[in-house]
């Protein structure tokens, strides 16, 4: 698994009272701050997609919410706000008639299901994989169905079922969720399981049938371990740490994932794996006030397009839906019998098509048990005409470029050219894919690629663009002719991209008129939709879209100045138009307000600051290989995604990069396989009734061969009323990811110091209320439980962050580049960018885990912390922050070491800066290649290897991301501790 991790740190006061913190009246009120947003404070467009917050709010909650509290503290204990994080917005009536009136419901006697034990269970392959799984891929379902085509078939049997007599009690053991579980034959019952809950009141009336076991009704105990009732806790004091008192909060090798020990073996496996779908509590909390008092945010965060390593895609058979709730047949419906089920989202029962019955993978009728969609945590569907608002599209690629002198300076057209001439063929479409070309300085250059007959491309230059927003239609020259399919003319297509960069390689203009692009290239994919890349080396400064260039001088706060990019990228999503920006720029460009063009279509940002073809190598380096993995991968075209939840559960706050149609509906023009959403939830009623909440995110989407497309991935997960088990069971990665969506958000809309003040408040909080001896105990310790161990440190480290430091020396540009990929990097990712992995690989062959991989064998060095006191000058470490790669090589490194390593007799002979490491033939150069190779492979995103010496004028790179340490204006991690320990103790 790749740990935790960020950039450098942000400003810490050398004082630890210092008012960076938050005021000492954030823990007089019960020792609890304020929540993170308060409540009522958020608002939710779909006119804008944009999560917008009062700005004029404190980051305390308002006075009144807050005015008894602060009354009771002087005479009794105080009362707690009703809700810690967003209020939801938008609420969602509850669903009507999700249960039918007995009218529509007939009673069902008790037919056990059919027992099926399958002969492979699929394994969930941790978001974070032990270096073994992550260097040698594991197969995730053990079971493909590839293209199956299914019988048609008709239901004989049309007729309802007559209503059989009523149950003879009012318990009724149901085996399990699932009726692909072994059944006992006797039950047996444990303190744990003896107890039923009473009827849901108000929301949901009493099923006119025994209660389901998903809803609390008694159970029967199967052969594997039954979901334990929350009646009391699970979890031991055996899983604490005391902060203070450990060295090092890092394990020496991979994470694992958190998996919840309240789900039995078979729902584990029976998830979707977590690198898909994660919730930041892996058992959640029974009612509000329960979630409340946990002071632990509550989300999910989806990276849905994943490329997997197996995938069940389902083809050419009825696509079996809940009548109520809509949710598709997953895993962890029941199945009464052969004819009907019940569903797993809002418990509604459901006829079974008989058609379902069949197995396409023993080609039998039976057990419905067996299929893919009931064993699977993620499948795909092959979706019918119902699902298609109109005929596939072609993929469509149109690229602006870019070609002012300060373009021509950094030297991009050259390797991008070369680049995209060698995967042309790589371009994800069929037959009918089609690509363009525009360029722009002062003027805008349109490229006529049809000429097949002559094999050669003609260039139209358009030097007037004044008031084009109001000519745009007699603008463009032959549209026809500037998207061309790719298969007709590659010949021409080709020939333009040897040519490109000799044709502008003495161009004059400095000017960019990147806003008058973006219009034209609207216009021309208007009706097809498609994918917009930019390629942008200066700001714009020609209208329209002109922006300030402040010369000498960044402008301080976080924030667009203007929306012309924003309405733009709004027109684009109703378009079903995408814009990837990749900015390339060695001066302020105002990506704040540029990154608009993608946030609202769908799209992305690549940042390369400094960028120079010869200058730094580095950003090169990133470019050529994010470029490539650009062009390669897979992409869905016209997609929305839907997330469902129980009635008692509803979606108040999108992150990511999309337009937000309705409250649990993203509009996605462009999905692509690293993207990444988060989604908070809230708990509207009890989930007393409730032993599993199930989550079903729901992707719809044209493939590029033109193929609609539906992946659907499912996660259940227990319900506790106990608090104990919700600290146990929280997924500390997870919590600081949604932690950091949230606060991105908030250092827009209000200011930095304030989201600061809130990402800390929320160690402050949670170590409070995790563990009451330490507000008691006023010792020197600082007990928590082990799976929120990692939490403080987090903390730190994401306040220390390039995203969220204090100060003016952070540019704009890089802050706004980092708070971008809070909200839209898959949480392993974002991690790592908070807190890298440091290796020390002078030890490789002496202090390592050794995995195999057929007969390979991969040296894995232990991890330690990020800071000095693990750095020898006699030693040599791997810092990897994600996008860069730095090897630190310490002055008194042995000469055994950098002989076998970088092929030079000394230290003193090394350059102080490089690029690349040499393969030599030996075996210690072997061991670190092969680990460098699995690092770089292990992530989707191009990676810079930057090689130098303890002495290198460029040692601050490296430094810089030793948070732990104490620096002239932040504070270390000890002092962080000891600062917590003091705040929860007041």
């Amino acid at each position: 698994m790749a740990t935790i991790r960020p950039p450098n740190g942000p400003s810490f006061p050398d004082k630890m009272n210092n008012s960076i913190f938050p005021p000492i009246s954030h823990s007089i009120a019960n020792g609890l701050t304020p929540p993170i947003f308060p409540p009522n404070s958020s608002t939710l467009s779909s006119q804008s997609n944009q999560h917008t917050y009062q700005t004029n709010t404190p980051i305390f909650p308002p006075t009144q919410q807050y005015q008894s509290t602060l009354t009771n503290q002087q005479n009794s204990s105080p009362t707690l706000p009703s809700n810690i994080y967003n209020t939801k917005m938008n609420p969602t009536p509850a669903a009507t008639n999700i249960y039918n009136p007995l009218s529509n419901h007939q009673y069902i006697s008790s037919v056990p299901p059919t027992t099926h034990s399958p002969s492979s269970q699929p394994t969930i392959r941790p978001m974070y994989p032990s270096p073994a799984s992550a260097y040698r891929p594991q197969v995730q379902q053990t079971q493909i169905v590839p293209q199956t085509t299914y019988p048609q078939m008709t239901n004989q049997n049309s007729q309802p079922l007559p209503p059989p007599p009523p149950p003879p009690s009012s318990t009724y053991p149901y085996p399990h969720y699932n009726s692909n579980s072994n059944t006992s034959a006797t039950t047996k019952t444990t303190p744990y399981l003896a107890s039923t809950y009473p009827g849901q009141v108000g929301q949901i009336p009493p099923l006119p049938q025994p209660m389901p076991y998903a809803m609390g009704g008694s159970t029967a105990t199967t052969d594997n371990q039954q979901i334990n009732n929350m009646n009391g806790p699970i979890s031991n004091n055996n899983n604490l740490m005391d902060l203070l008192k450990v060295k090092s909060v890092v394990s020496p090798f991979a994470e694992e994932l958190p998996i919840s020990p309240l789900l039995n073996e078979e729902n584990q496996q029976m998830n979707c794996s977590p690198e898909v779908m994660r919730c930041s509590l892996n058992a959640i909390p029974q009612t509000k006030d329960l979630l409340n008092k946990s002071r632990l945010p509550l989300g999910v965060l989806i990276h849905p397009f994943k490329d997997l390593e197996s995938l069940s895609v389902i083809q050419g058979t009825k696509i079996v839906r809940c009548d109520a709730c809509k949710s598709y047949i997953n895993p962890f419906v029941i199945f009464q019998d052969t004819t009907r089920w019940r569903c797993s989202i809002c418990f509604r029962l459901n006829d079974l098509p008989q058609e379902f019955l069949f197995d396409p993978v023993t080609k039998t009728y039976g057990d419905p048990s067996r299929r893919p969609e009931a064993r699977f945590g993620t499948v795909e569907y092959t979706a019918s005409s119902d699902y298609m608002a109109r005929p596939p599209q072609p993929a469509m690629y149109l690229f602006l470029l870019d070609v002012s002198h300060n373009a021509v300076q950094t030297g991009y057209l050259q390797p991008f050219c070369d680049i995209l001439f060698e995967n042309l063929s790589s371009l994800p479409g069929d037959a009918r894919t089609k690509i363009g070309f525009i360029s722009y300085d002062s003027r805008i250059h349109f490229y006529d690629l049809s000429d097949r007959q002559n094999g050669t491309f003609r260039i139209m230059v358009a030097p007037d663009i004044e008031n084009i927003e109001n000519k745009l239609d007699e603008f463009l020259p032959l549209p026809d002719g500037l998207m061309v399919t790719l298969c007709d003319c590659r010949t021409i297509v080709e020939t333009f991209l040897n040519e490109l960069p000799k044709v502008y390689q003495n161009n004059p203009e400095t000017d960019s008129a990147l806003g008058t692009a973006l219009l034209i290239a609207g216009k021309l994919l208007y009706n097809t939709g498609g994918r917009v890349t930019v390629i942008q080396t200066r700001i714009p400064n020609i209208n329209p879209g002109a922006l300030n260039e402040n010369v000498g001088k960044e402008p301080t706060s976080i924030g667009p100045t203007t929306d012309y990019y924003k309405k733009i990228s709004l027109d684009y999503a109703s378009q079903q138009i995408a814009c990837d920006l990749f900015l390339l720029n060695s001066h302020y460009i105002d990506l704040t307000t540029l990154s608009g063009i993608s946030k609202y279509s769908g799209g992305e940002v690549k940042y390369y600051p400094g960028f120079h073809y010869v200058q730094t190598p580095n950003e090169v380096e990133r470019f050529e290989n994010d470029l490539r993995r650009y062009l390669q991968r897979k992409i869905g075209f016209e997609a929305v995604m839907r997330l469902r939840s129980p009635p008692a559960l509803s979606i108040h706050t999108f992150h990511g990069n999309g337009f937000v149609r309705s409250v649990d509906l993203l509009v996605l023009p462009n999905i692509n396989p690293d993207a990444a959403y988060g989604m908070q939830v809230s708990i509207d009623d009890s989930l007393a009734q409730y032993k599993t909440v199930a989550f079903q995110v729901a992707l719809l989407y044209t493939s590029s061969k033109g193929e609609r497309r539906i992946r659907v991935h499912t996660l259940s997960l227990p319900v506790s009323a106990n608090l104990t088990d919700i600290f146990a069971n929280a997924d500390q990665e997870a919590v600081v990811s949604l932690v950091a969506k949230m606060a991105a958000d908030r250092s827009a809309t209000s200011s930095l110091q304030e989201a600061r003040e809130a990402i800390c408040n929320v160690a402050c909080d949670v170590l409070k209320a995790t563990m009451p001896n330490n507000t008691s105990n006023r010792g020197f310790s600082l007990v928590v439980p082990n799976s929120l161990r990692l939490l403080p440190l987090y903390v730190l480290s994401m306040i220390k962050s390039t995203a969220f430091r204090a100060g003016s020396a952070t540019k704009i540009d890089d802050r706004a580049y980092y708070l971008d990929l809070c909200k839209t990097l898959p949480t392993q990712y974002l991690m790592q960018i908070f807190y890298p992995d440091l290796y020390p690989i002078h030890t490789i062959e002496d202090k390592s885990q050794i995995l195999q991989d057929g007969e390979d064998e991969l040296h894995v060095p232990e991890r330690v912390q990020l800071s000095f006191q693990y750095i020898d000058s006699h030693g040599a470490y791997i810092l990897d922050t994600s996008e860069y790669i730095y090897i630190y090589i310490g002055k008194a490194i042995s000469d055994h070491f950098v002989q076998n390593v970088f092929n030079v007799q000394t230290f003193s002979a090394l350059p102080f800066d490089s690029y690349s490491l040499p393969d030599l033939d030996n075996p210690l150069s072997s061991k670190i290649h092969n680990f460098l190779t699995y690092l770089i492979q292990s992530r989707p995103n191009g990676t810079a290897i930057h090689i130098m010496r303890e002495d290198s004028s460029n040692r601050y790179l490296f430094t810089r991301y030793l948070v732990d340490d104490k620096s002239e204006s932040t504070m270390s991690y000890v002092e962080f501790i000891r600062y917590i320990r003091e705040q929860i103790t007041k």
